[in-house]
């Protein structure tokens, strides 16, 4: 399968594509900063009509659905830019960073990430390529450099799932550096320059 195609959707018109992507970017804005995204506050929010919001997300539950497929859609074809850089670290340091924003400020990917509720299966399907392309680019990165200790994609994916956590409860949690401090730290301790032995 190729992980840079698009989850299966019916196509929509573009009127109703663009409001579906302003009810998802209303939604996440919302979630942000800590309020649910219940589709009255979401309409007013992306200044459509309730009855709109309901045709494409009929239950709140259907829109957090959508708002972690989303998510996950996101990070993959992030994933796929990054591979394209000549710096393996780099690509994975800066893929890794846009994962751990989405952990820190998207409950509603991470819930899908890693909770045990039921999930559509396109969100199970996305959940796995996430897994692949986190794969492939700590294979690219071990060509280079030395894994202490050896990890996996999900290995790696509940240790940013941490960090997003630690990240929404610290008392630092406005600083807008907090993030990369975290991940520096946990680079620092994961990868080490194959020559040297030491974390460059």
């Amino acid at each position: 399968m190729d992980d840079t195609a698009a989850p299966h959707r019916p196509t929509l018109r573009k009127d109703a594509a663009r409001n579906r992507r302003r009810i998802i970017d209303a939604a996440r804005d919302l979630a942000r900063r800590g309020r649910p995204p219940q589709l009255n506050a979401v309409a007013l929010a992306a200044d459509v009509g309730v009855g709109t919001v309901y045709r494409h997300f009929p239950t709140p539950e259907a829109l957090l659905e959508a708002l972690a497929a989303d998510r996950f859609a996101e990070l993959i074809q992030h994933a796929h830019r990054a591979a394209e850089l000549p710096d393996a670290r780099q690509a994975l340091r800066g893929f890794l960073a846009a994962a751990l924003i989405a952990y820190a400020q998207d409950q509603a990917f991470t819930a899908a990430a890693f909770g045990p509720g039921a999930a559509t299966a396109e969100t199970l399907d996305l959940r796995d390529r996430l897994l692949r392309v986190t794969g492939d680019l700590l294979a690219r990165t071990a060509g280079a450099e030395a894994l202490r200790p050896p990890l996996g994609p999900t290995d790696l994916q509940l240790m940013l799932c941490g960090l997003g956590f630690a990240v929404r409860h610290s008392p630092d949690r406005n600083d807008p550096e907090l993030a990369e401090r975290y991940l520096d730290a946990l680079l620092d301790g994961a990868l080490v320059a194959a020559t040297g032995g030491t974390a460059g």
